[in-house]
């Protein structure tokens, strides 16, 4: 627990984290501070977060630091809140000590403890020949920052400015892009990168004194001058510049990581640890499941919420909030709390014995992720430029060796991240065909009505086909990506469709809030999909056959040559059985739209029809932007608390 006091008085602020570690386990007692048990809260708080992700540490941080005179005092000081207990507090000594203790958390290229993880499955997919698949998501405080990619990049501005049009005011890309530069501190890269690798020196896209650490890894396998040469063959050009709003062609992408000592910066290092015991009016409570927003039922407030602690879930205990609920449990977690709540569809919430708070027929629907297949190729090894990353599977003298270096002086092969990298390309629909106006033909023309499930509220139509709409016109642009293409320098290459148009749900199909809700993510649910996905598979392969590649023997392995490449019905059931269908950036369970577009959130992030509560997390973004999420949820996170005034 930490306090702080805000022009002399104090404001109450709780956190509770939504599956924070596995049962029984203590991930974080050595490096927080926390509450350890609910006998150390007080009965009320200014404000409750639900969930101690990435989202929910920025919001926190956010609302608890003190700036006197501005938005913070004016609005959100309290004068009833003076007797808080500080807690011990527990920290570690120095970055080395803590990388050693938790290097699969720091270290960009170990893997992160499985005990960081809690992942669910979803129903069979229909669009998948039947396999379920899996749904991710972090247990750990600093969420899916922690374990992630560390990949740390922005969608093109069309992408927000999709958010905008749906009649979000001031969500588009010059509203979120102070916020993205808030949360940021941007450090170029070394200059033996910046010489090989098309990156630019420009820093007026970037923050310069955010939170978060974000730049490049001193180290780049060798293989991987390759890949800008063979996209650069095959007319796709290197784009130093991709988060200054234009993010499609192939580029070298900033990371996650500190430049100083090239570890992972997540949303712990960033907005939690550095005011841990130094701040009296922050107290977290880890282990700790929500259960019910509590609603006054006349007044259709939020007043509090209902927990469990994940060690003994048979007593359930009651905070409330003086202010807010604000409700930032991920995209996965978010919506089954509102439907607990009695917020959602009403035959849904009703028939499952819960009574019905506000009829929002929105909440649960609209979710998506970007589908990934996992290809396979190989290299003619007697011509690799060793090393390789599959060295630290094969070779475990060599491994250790680099641990040893990267401890060091922060270098070598371990500064880039695991399965991972920061060579991509991000590719238009222009770029994938030159027929795309076929298939914006038949896009055009597809009716949307029987795409979606037969219950769904008219609202839900009228929300999907404005996407529809606002996706039609983005796919037809030249500066906005659908597809992504990675590489690391390892045998796998994934093919990721990045912004589709299938939409899925999160539903509870009991009132039981330890339960998990059903996922259904509708893969391949549009048949837009498949057909662009199709057009990504046969992008891939004239990138493997690029001239570039030939001097190092790169052959695709998996689907191999047995998939004709001309043959669209074989490419087809080749990506059917490959696919998954998460790239593991699930959103849009809880949308900011118009409510008459089935929304469950306004534009100040406000859960229509109840007072004091709001959502944010991705849950909220209405569509998947074309990149990676994570740099999305801190800027929305930092713009939220100007929904406030």
């Amino acid at each position: 627990m930490a306090m702080f006091s805000v022009s002399g008085r104090f404001l109450g602020f709780l956190l509770l984290l939504i599956h924070t570690a596995p049962f029984g386990a203590q991930p974080l007692v050595n490096c927080a501070i926390v509450v350890e048990s609910a006998s150390g809260l007080k009965q009320q708080y200014d404000y409750i977060v639900v969930g101690g992700g990435t989202s929910g540490l920025t919001v926190a941080n956010r609302l608890t630091e003190d700036r006197s005179g501005t938005l913070r005092e004016r609005y959100l000081s309290s004068s009833d809140e003076n007797d808080l207990t500080v807690l011990t507090t527990y920290s570690f000594a120095n970055q080395e000590q803590r990388d050693k203790l938790e290097p699969g958390v720091l270290v960009p290229g170990l893997p992160a403890p499985a005990e960081y993880s809690r992942n669910y499955m979803s129903v069979p997919q229909p669009g998948l020949n039947n396999r379920t698949q899996a749904v991710y998501s972090a247990a750990a405080v600093g969420g899916g920052t922690v374990i992630n990619g560390l990949f740390f990049n922005r969608g093109s501005a069309a992408d927000y400015d999709a958010w905008e049009k749906l009649g979000n005011h001031g969500w588009g890309w010059k509203g979120l892009l102070p916020y993205f530069k808030k949360s940021e501190t941007f450090t170029p890269p070394p200059a033996e990168i910046s010489s090989e690798y098309p990156i630019s020196s420009d820093l007026g896209p970037h923050g310069t004194d955010g939170p978060v650490q974000s730049s490049f890894p001193n180290y780049q396998y060798p293989v991987l001058r390759y890949f800008y040469k063979a996209w650069n063959s095959i007319g796709v050009p290197s784009n130093p510049q991709p988060n200054a709003g234009r993010a499609v062609d192939a580029f070298y992408s900033t990371l996650s990581i500190s430049a100083l000592n090239q570890s992972r910066s997540s949303a712990d290092t960033a907005y939690f640890r550095p005011i841990a015991g130094k701040r009296l009016n922050f107290h977290l409570l880890p282990l700790h499941s929500v259960t019910k927003i509590v609603i006054d039922k006349k007044s259709k407030r939020a007043t509090g919420v209902q927990y469990v602690s994940r060690n003994n879930t048979s007593i359930v205990q009651t905070v409330r909030a003086g202010k807010e609920v604000i409700v930032a449990a991920g995209a996965p977690r978010s919506p089954q709390i509102l439907q607990l709540s009695g917020i959602g569809h009403k035959k849904l919430v009703a028939d499952l014995g819960i009574e019905v708070i506000e009829d929002l027929p929105g909440v649960g629907y609209n979710f998506h992720d970007q589908p990934a297949m996992f290809t396979q190729a190989t290299y003619d090894y007697s011509k690799y430029p060793f090393p390789s990353p599959a060295w630290f599977f094969s070779n475990q003298s060599w491994s250790a060796q680099q641990l040893a270096v990267y401890y060091e002086n922060r270098t070598g092969p371990l500064t880039q991240a695991y399965l991972s990298g920061t060579t991509v390309a991000f590719l238009s629909l222009r770029t994938l065909t030159p027929n795309y106006t076929s298939l914006l033909s038949f896009f055009h023309t597809t009716d949307p009505a029987p795409l979606l499930p037969p219950e769904s509220d008219p609202s839900l139509l009228e929300g999907y086909r404005a996407q529809q709409r606002i996706l039609l016109s983005d796919y037809a642009s030249p500066d906005t990506a659908v597809h992504e293409l990675a590489a690391s320098g390892q045998e796998t290459i994934p093919l990721v469709l990045l912004r589709p148009l299938s939409r899925g749900s999160i539903l509870v199909n009991t009132s039981d809030p330890l339960a998990d809700p059903v996922f259904d993510y509708n893969t391949f649910g549009h048949p837009i999909d498949i057909k662009i996905f199709i057009h990504i598979y046969k992008t891939y392969r004239r990138f493997i056959a690029a001239e570039p590649w030939k001097a190092v023997g790169l052959t695709e392995v998996l689907p191999g040559p047995a998939v004709p490449g001309d043959a669209d019905l074989e490419i087809e059931k080749a990506i059917r059985n490959l696919t998954q269908s998460t790239w593991s950036h699930p959103v849009g369970s809880c949308a900011m739209m118009p409510r008459r577009l089935g929304g469950v959130v306004d534009a100040r992030l406000r859960v229509y029809g109840i007072g004091g509560l709001r959502v944010v997390d991705a849950s909220i973004m209405p569509i998947v932007p074309g990149s990676h999420t994570s740099s999305t949820v801190y800027a929305v996170a930092e713009k939220w608390e100007r929904t406030l005034v």
